[in-house]
């Protein structure tokens, strides 16, 4: 069943004071305990669509397109559907929780204030929210729900948002590049701890991150972005095997092997593009090897090729060729 449907998802936001598109066409549906990963480079706009699906957008913004969550248009929500969608419907882990808890609070006021805003009593919030910080890995409880959040450290601090999430019993996640500023141990610890809770509970979770890696080991589909645009949506289980955009390969193929050396790692030549800086033509343009008169002229539509989605001229003919992002170096296939 789906859960949430993006509908040609665009969004302005002004950039010196003019109005300048930062996400193009978006269209994107997560399934009922579906979790799918949003990845792309910094600047892609994948912050930017999450935030868009809980609303949490600058008061400038200008959106199109629709959001639907569970046959409900999200958009059109007056302030009260708002505040009930935001509070029983979707929770959001921020990738900076110093930054979204506040200082001045303990770590236990923080966490049951949703609780008790919703109607429940403090005892019965404080019960609810020391199991859940349990299960993500924080011991002495009592000890911590005192502590500020200074006290604690990035990692500990991340796994109150999680908890601080999942204590509203939503039925989605919108996990926004939360494990960025952790170690990778941390990092580990944190994903696996998120995962099992989200599939013991059976919650969808769109999964923000730059880790094309990471993406694929905790979600069941990935959508990457690139330049405000979706270039590929495909099952993470066929992400290295079955290639479609020449964008996703050249992410693959940046990431280090521990099972082989290498001098250099390759990367993908040129600068990220800036939504706004869209011309007519393809989005990665100034970065693709393989780009025809027809990339310059004509932006691909998100399209189904097998069993993904791609915007792309030349998909069918380098479907194979770009498992390791060197599809030129094969034979019958030529930029």
């Amino acid at each position: 069943m789906t859960l949430l449907e993006v509908d040609h998802l665009s969004l302005d936001l002004p950039v010196d004071r003019e109005p300048r598109r930062i996400i193009h066409d978006v269209t994107l549906e997560l399934d009922d305990g579906e979790a799918v990963g949003l990845v792309g480079e910094s600047g892609a706009g994948k912050s930017m669509t999450s935030r868009a699906v809980i609303r949490l957008l600058p008061q400038n913004a200008r959106i199109g397109g629709d959001i639907v969550f569970d046959g409900r248009s999200v958009l059109a929500m007056d302030r009260r559907l708002l505040a009930t969608y935001r509070s029983r419907d979707v929770a959001m882990i921020f990738q900076d929780p110093k930054s979204h808890i506040n200082p001045v609070r303990t770590v236990g006021a923080f966490l049951i204030e949703a609780l008790v805003e919703r109607g429940d009593r403090r005892a019965d919030a404080l019960a609810v929210v020391s199991e859940l910080l349990d299960t993500v890995g924080i011991r002495e409880i009592p000890h911590r729900l005192r502590q500020y959040p200074h006290e604690l450290s990035g990692g500990m601090l991340q796994r109150v948002m999680i908890a601080a999430a999942l204590a509203v019993q939503p039925r989605l996640l919108l996990a926004d590049e939360p494990t960025t500023a952790l170690d990778v141990t941390t990092q580990a610890n944190v994903m696996a701890h998120l995962d099992v809770q989200r599939r013991n509970r059976g919650l969808a979770m769109l999964f923000v991150t730059h880790d094309l890696e990471l993406a694929a080991s905790v979600c069941d589909r990935i959508a990457v972005m690139y330049a405000g645009c979706l270039v590929e949506v495909c099952a993470a289980s066929s992400i290295h095997d079955r290639v479609l955009h020449p964008y996703t390969a050249g992410l693959l193929a940046s990431r280090p092997r521990v099972t082989s050396r290498t001098a250099r790692l390759p990367v993908i030549p040129g600068r990220p593009q800036a939504a706004y800086e869209l011309g007519e033509g393809c989005p990665f343009l100034s970065r693709c090897p393989y780009a025809l008169d027809i990339c310059r002229t004509t932006r691909p539509e998100l399209r189904v090729v097998g069993s993904s989605r791609v915007a792309c001229h030349r998909a069918e003919e380098l479907s194979g060729c770009l498992t390791d992002g060197r599809a030129a170096d094969r034979p019958g296939v030529h930029a």
